[in-house]
């Protein structure tokens, strides 16, 4: 009988000690999210764990990992006074770059819908790159504008457990300019869902898996097609549309396009070479040329100039084949070249 009892009483205590919904356990993590400059130890997508008296501080960012010590009374709200702790919960399924890679997805952002791939392979400039860069691509779905968030051409996954973060970015060359984060939630066999962070402000996301459609062509086929057809070209972007986001201060730009002038637009076409380049030609010049890669089964043509720069374009090849390349339409003003971010889509007819 006092066996019981005594059971009864510790299995009471333990639900007692382990069901309140207030209490954090030490040693769980924390992502700090916050708008503003550096202020006090921490900075935006800092990664926070309690380990006794001492704070340990890990960066998404960057490799400024370091620990610190509490003062006596202080909490880790009080380090996090200039911005927002959220804490991190295990997701029960992981997310692994198997399950990025292997198909495009659609997803939705501030009211626009959106094409993207999770790349297995990095492109960029590889100096000052973050360790585990690789290229994100993605478009408009209607291709009607050139942002925001089309700046983003690089991911990392430098958080897996206990919830996966993922991190987009903006470089030019050695800096980078903007970053966001995707706080993932739940993920499924063919979504992921989470919050985009963009310093403190917070967009909830889901990438939807794009299924991979029949194939017309065999990449063999796919070349013959369109070194027998005819191409014609043209902008997708409205120019009035265009230049409204090209006026604004902190525009969001394309990543690596080619460079066209006014007078190339209908007198592009594409061929490819017997050396194992592909060539991007108007009237008078090259627009593009390189060595390729061609990916039918996710609709991505990836060339690599003389410089080895990669340039991604997007091919559909359903009911006809067709091109679409990041472009920026130049023209010289006085001594200036300015220029406006558009999409080229080049058709192939037969």
């Amino acid at each position: 009988m006092m066996r019981g009892i005594w059971s009864l009483l510790l299995l009471l205590l333990a639900l007692s000690c382990g069901s309140s919904t207030n209490e954090v356990p030490r040693g769980e993590r924390y992502l700090y999210i916050t708008d503003l400059p550096g202020q006090g130890p921490l900075r935006h997508a800092d990664v926070l764990e309690r380990r006794g008296d001492k704070v340990a501080i890990r960066s998404l960012l960057g490799s400024r990992d370091t620990t610190i010590s509490l003062t006596p009374g202080s909490t880790l709200s009080t380090l996090a006074t200039a911005g927002e702790l959220i804490a991190l919960r295990e997701v029960a399924s992981p997310l692994d770059t198997s399950f990025l890679t292997s198909h495009p997805f659609t997803y939705r952002y501030l009211g626009e819908a959106y094409w993207a791939s999770f790349e297995p392979t990095f492109t960029g400039f590889p100096e000052y790159a973050r360790a585990g860069s690789r290229d994100f691509v993605n478009h408009l779905m209607d291709w009607q504008g050139t942002g925001p968030g089309l700046q983003y051409s690089e991911y990392t996954l430098p958080l897996t457990e206990p919830q996966p973060v993922l991190v987009l970015s903006e470089r030019r060359r050695s800096e980078y300019l903007d970053n966001a984060l995707v706080l993932v939630d739940s993920v499924g066999t063919e979504a992921f869902s989470g919050r985009l962070i963009e310093g403190a402000e917070v967009h909830p996301v889901t990438f939807e898996r794009v299924a991979a459609p029949p194939l017309d062509y065999t990449a063999a086929a796919f070349v013959d097609e369109v070194n027998a057809g005819y191409s014609r070209s043209f902008l997708l972007v409205p120019e009035q549309r265009n230049q409204e986001a090209a006026s604004t201060v902190d525009a969001k730009r394309l990543p690596r396009r080619s460079l066209i002038d006014p007078g190339d637009l209908g007198n592009i076409s594409a061929s490819f070479l017997d050396d194992g380049t592909v060539m991007f030609l108007s009237n008078d010049h090259i627009v593009l040329q390189g060595s390729y890669v061609l990916d039918l089964d996710k609709g991505l043509l990836t060339v690599a100039d003389d410089t080895d720069a990669a340039y991604r374009i997007f091919v559909h090849n359903r009911e006809s084949i067709t091109f679409t390349l990041p472009v920026s339409v130049v023209q010289l003003d006085g001594n200036r070249l300015l220029g406006t971010d558009n999409y080229l889509r080049i058709e192939v007819a037969p």
